[in-house]
C-alpha cells in the first residue's frame, strides 16, 4: 500500500510529546513490511534548510479566497527508504515553536497553520504524481486531511483513498473560534455537515471523527476509556456512533534508542543477565544530585511534563501537603526532571528546596532522561489519564519497575505485583486516584524493595524482558487499512 502519515511533529526533526516518535517508528516499521510511505509535516524554524533537498517547484495551496505559495522540501530517514516532506511557509512556520512561542501559550493563527499543513498534503501528492492509499493523520493539528478529503479531495485522483485518524490524546481538540471558519475554506452550513463546527465553536478533531474511514487510538484500554462521559472530552457519543471504526492499537517502543546494553548516555551500561551496573549508575546519579550515596532507599525517578493530566497536582496535593508528607515519611529519594506549568515548577522548586532527598530538574534533556532511567528503582506515573504511554515502557525495559495509576496505556503494560504475583511487573495506585493512593502506591515500593527484594528482582527481571515492538502495531494498522 502507499501510506501518506501527515503529523504536527516528527522526531528528531520536531517534538513536544509522543507523537513525534510514534510517526518516524510506525512509518519505518510499515516500511520494512513493504509499504510505500511518505511523512509530511511542517518545515518549522528549527528545521536547517540547508539539511534538506529542495523540490524545485513551488506549490500552490488555496483556503478559501486565500492562496498560499508554498515550498517543499525532503529527507530520507534514518535506516529505512521513508520519505519525510517539509511544507515551507514562512509567514506560518518560520518562528521558534510548534504550536506556541517558548514562552508559552498558542499561536492565535494556528487554525490556518494547521489547515495549510491538512489541504497542502493533497497538492504535495500531485506535485509527486504520487497518489496514497491511505492517509493517515495523527491529532487535531492534522485532522482536517479526512475532512478535505470527504468535502473536495474523495474524486478523481484520490477517489479510491480512505482515510485513518488517531487520537493521540483526545483532551486535546483544536477548539478555535466559528468565525474563522472561511479562511479554512468551508462554509458555515457545510462545515455544520461535516462536523466541524461543535456546540459554537470549530472543532479540529471532532471532524476527523465524523468524517475519518477508520479511527484508532493508542492503546486498547483508552480507546475504552473515551467512550465515557469525561474521559471522551464531549466526545463519547460520536466516538460510541461510530462503533466497529474505532480500534485501540498499542504503540511499540525503540528498542534500538532504549538498550540499557548500548546505551551511551549511560555512565555504566548493563543488561539483564547482569545488572551490578544499574546500581553504579544510582550511585552516580546520587552523587550528582547530592543526594545520599546509599543502596538502602529507592530512587525513584520521574521524567514527564508538569501538568496535572500526569498527577502532579496529586503528588504535590493541596499547598505541597502530599508531597511533603512523601519525602519526610518514606525512607526514598525522589529525582523529577521536566518543564510544564509554571505554578508547578514553582512547587516543586520549594519542595526540592526543603527536602535533601528530592531533586528537581526543571528542563527537557534527552540524555539526562535516560540516566534517570537507568538509575533509579522505581518510575512514577501517576497519571490521570495517559492514552499510551512510552515511559512506562522505557522503565521496563531499563529494569525500573513503574508505579502507575490504572488507565490508558498503563493498564495495558503494567502488572500489579501484589494482584498478580508471578506475572507482575509493577505497582498500580488503588483506584479512585487520591494523594492517599499515591502515597499507598509509594510506600509499597519502599516495603518491596527494602523487605522483598527477591520477588522485586524478580519483577524487575520479567519486565526487562518483555517486548512491545512495533512489528505488532504495524500489523494491526496494516489490518486497519485493509478493512473496507
Amino acid at each position: 500500500m502507499k501510506i501518506l502519515m501527515v503529523s504536527s511533529e516528527v522526531y528528531p526533526y520536531a517534538k513536544v510529546g509522543g507523537l513525534a516518535d510514534v510517526v518516524p517508528n510506525l512509518s519505518r516499521e510499515l516500511y520494512r513490511q513493504g509499504h510505500e510511505v511518505i511523512i509530511l509535516m511542517p518545515r518549522y524554524y528549527q528545521i536547517d534548510r540547508l539539511l534538506l533537498e529542495r523540490h524545485p517547484a513551488p506549490l500552490s495551496v488555496h483556503l478559501g479566497e486565500e492562496e498560499y505559495w508554498t515550498g517543499l522540501y525532503h529527507q530520507t530517514m534514518t535506516d529505512s527508504h521513508v520519505e519525510v516532506y517539509f511544507l515551507e511557509h514562512e509567514q506560518l512556520y518560520g518562528r521558534e515553536g510548534i504550536y506556541g512561542p517558548p514562552s508559552g501559550g498558542d499561536f492565535s493563527d494556528n487554525p490556518i497553520r494547521f489547515a495549510l499543513l491538512s489541504k497542502a498534503a493533497f497538492q504535495v501528492c500531485r506535485l509527486l504524481g504520487w497518489y496514497p492509499d491511505i492517509i493517515h493523520s495523527h491529532d487535531w493539528p492534522s485532522a482536517l486531511t479526512a475532512t478535505y478529503l470527504a468535502r473536495q479531495e474523495h474524486s478523481g485522483e484520490f477517489l479510491h483513498t480512505r482515510s485513518v485518524f488517531t487520537i493521540h490524546n483526545i483532551g486535546y481538540q483544536g477548539r478555535f473560534p466559528e468565525e474563522l471558519i472561511h479562511g479554512l475554506g468551508f462554509g458555515t452550513e457545510e462545515a455544520e455537515h461535516l462536523g466541524l463546527i461543535f456546540q459554537g465553536e470549530l472543532n479540529f478533531l471532532r471532524s476527523a471523527l465524523v468524517n475519518a474511514h477508520k479511527i484508532s487510538t493508542v492503546s486498547p484500554h483508552y480507546a475504552q476509556e473515551i467512550l465515557s462521559p469525561g474521559a471522551g472530552f464531549g466526545m463519547e457519543d460520536i466516538l460510541n456512533s461510530r462503533g466497529k471504526d474505532v480500534r485501540g492499537i498499542l504503540n511499540g517502543m525503540d528498542y534500538d534508542t532504549w538498550n540499557p546494553a548500548a546505551d551511551q548516555n549511560l555512565p555504566y551500561p548493563y543488561d539483564v543477565a547482569e545488572l551490578a551496573n544499574k546500581a553504579l549508575n544510582k550511585n552516580f546519579v546520587q552523587q550528582e544530585a547530592g543526594m545520599e550515596i546509599s543502596a538502602r532507599p529507592p530512587l525513584v525517578g520521574m521524567v514527564s511534563r508538569l501538568v496535572d493530566q500526569k498527577g502532579f497536582d496529586i503528588l504535590l496535593g493541596p499547598d505541597g501537603s502530599n508531597l511533603d508528607r512523601i519525602c519526610r515519611e518514606l525512607d526514598l529519594q525522589l529525582i523529577i526532571l521536566g518543564t510544564g506549568d509554571p505554578a508547578i515548577e514553582k512547587s516543586l522548586r520549594q519542595a526540592g528546596d526543603r527536602y535533601n532527598n528530592l531533586r528537581v530538574y526543571i528542563r527537557y534533556n534527552e540524555k539526562m532522561s535516560h540516566i534517570i532511567q537507568g538509575a533509579s528503582d522505581f518510575f512514577l506515573m501517576p497519571s490521570r489519564y495517559e492514552p499510551c504511554g512510552l515511559t512506562q515502557m522505557y522503565a521496563l525495559r531499563y529494569g525500573s519497575l513503574p508505579v502507575v495509576s490504572r488507565t490508558g496505556g498503563l493498564a495495558d503494560t503494567v502488572v500489579d505485583i501484589d494482584e498478580n504475583p508471578s506475572e507482575g511487573t509493577g505497582i498500580i495506585l488503588e483506584s479512585p486516584m487520591s494523594e492517599d493512593a499515591l502515597y499507598g502506591a509509594l510506600k509499597r515500593s519502599v516495603q518491596l524493595w527494602q523487605q522483598q527484594r527477591s520477588i522485586y528482582e524478580a519483577a524487575q527481571r520479567r519486565g526487562m524482558h518483555l517486548r512491545f515492538d512495533w512489528k505488532h502495531s504495524a500489523d494491526a494498522y496494516g489490518e486497519m487499512y485493509a478493512q473496507d
